[in-house]
């Protein structure tokens, strides 16, 4: 066995395939001529030496006196797909002359097949290229002379290559068959995705619509017993003279001042994935900044915050004003509200525009936030990351409806004690 296997490694294999009687060519990927067997030299008057590592197409020139010559273009799209799909491409005969040593060119005719070398992965590593010179069968056929037939031997030879043709055809209708078919399965597949998902549209604006409607009721009917309640508390509270019934109902009070403001969160949440169409404006963001600066100009003093403001990159913003006045107040006013007691505030509010798309950031050296443990919770509702007797945790939730109604995009980069720098993003600029 291991003699056997001795012998099997001394074959060289080159000279094989250099010997071997059809006309093979060994491709890479990139068309560089690898390997040529000498009878496919001496069918396209070329020199083994001399053409291995040339490329395939610089060997094998269309000829420049045939205005229809199409050889390179058919065999290029052969190799490409052999290198696409991963499997043999039968080619229809084509005409592809051959340049011959002075230059000239001589009229061919050859019936190719590609066939790619896989690895075990499946990549392919090479192509083997064989092909059939049928020039004297083409010719005689066009000459429609059976006279030129002299011998035995090219009545033989024409026989063989009649039945190669044939056999060809038959390979390239196969293959056509089943490209057929696979365009057929794929239709079926993309018509039956498409009412997959025309089905899912339907249901899904169904349920919007019914999530729309059940808010709107919600809104209009527990707005008015909401304020009833209210005002029944303060009007028993005001006449009541009993001090644990005070007591009671100053809880009943705080509870029930909560319970609205909870409620007007929620419907101005719901009006802003509602109402869309909200019309745009164009904003002078210094200008805006510095309105809503002075509407925290008592934090700011108290906090004795630095405020740093650079639109130098993008002076405007074409958005609707009240979002964006929202926007800037609720991730200004959270700079200060968690700013560190170690150090005084710093609050940076910058821009910039690549394209049609704005981002203005709000960065500060604060608390700052652990995203490793409430990335996914930072802009839900309700959500506080810190102890703090005005936190809700409804600001970053309203501001992230805000931007992502209109397509926008926000998210956060934080360190805790370190600071947080919070991105808004802004399309259609």
């Amino acid at each position: 066995m291991d003699e056997k296997i001795d012998n099997l490694k001394k074959i060289d294999y080159q000279k094989l395939f250099e010997n071997l009687q059809g006309l093979y060519l060994i491709i890479s990927i990139d068309f560089t001529i690898i390997e040529v067997s000498k009878s496919y030299a001496q069918a396209t008057m070329t020199q083994h030496d001399k053409i291995i590592g040339e490329k395939l197409f610089d060997v094998f020139p269309d000829n420049p006196q045939d205005g229809t010559a199409d050889g390179v273009a058919n065999l290029r799209n052969s190799l490409r797909f052999v290198i696409k799909n991963k499997v043999p491409h039968t080619m229809a005969v084509q005409k592809y002359d051959i340049r011959k040593p002075d230059g000239s060119f001589e009229v061919r005719y050859w019936s190719p097949v590609n066939k790619p070398v896989l690895d075990e992965n499946g990549t392919v590593l090479y192509i083997i290229h064989k092909a059939e010179d049928v020039t004297d069968f083409i010719k005689l056929e066009d000459e429609k002379n059976q006279n030129a037939i002299q011998s035995s031997e090219l009545l033989d030879r024409l026989e063989e290559m009649k039945i190669e043709i044939v056999k060809r055809s038959h390979e390239i209708q196969k293959m056509n068959n089943q490209l057929e078919q696979k365009v057929d399965e794929r239709t079926n597949h993309l018509k039956e995705a498409n009412e997959t998902i025309k089905k899912n549209i339907s249901i899904l604006t169904t349920q919007k619509k019914q999530l729309e409607d059940f808010c709107n009721i919600i809104s209009h009917n527990l707005r008015a017993p909401l304020v009833n309640i209210s005002m029944l508390a303060e009007m028993v509270a005001e006449n009541s003279a009993n001090d644990e019934n005070s007591i009671l109902l100053e809880k009943l009070h705080k509870a029930t001042k909560n319970l609205n403001e909870t409620f007007d969160e929620l419907v101005e949440s719901i009006q802003i994935s509602q109402d869309t169409e909200v019309p745009s404006e164009l904003i002078d963001l210094k200008s805006c900044t510095m309105n809503i600066i002075e509407g925290l100009q008592g934090e700011i003093n108290k906090t004795e915050a630095t405020i740093e403001m650079d639109f130098e990159a993008a002076t405007t913003a074409f958005y609707p004003i009240n979002y964006m006045k929202s926007i800037l107040h609720n991730l200004v006013s959270n700079s200060l509200k968690y700013s560190s007691p170690e150090r005084k505030p710093i609050i940076k509010i910058a821009s910039k525009k690549i394209e049609d798309k704005l981002t203005i950031s709000v960065s500060d050296n604060g608390l700052g936030i652990d995203l490793t443990k409430n990335k996914d919770n930072i802009f839900k509702i309700r959500k506080v990351f810190h102890n703090h007797p005005s936190a809700k945790g409804f600001g970053l939730f309203l501001t992230k409806s805000q931007v992502v109604a209109l397509g926008g995009n926000i998210w956060a980069e934080s360190t805790p004690d370190v600071g947080s720098t919070f991105f808004v993003e802004l399309i259609n600029q």
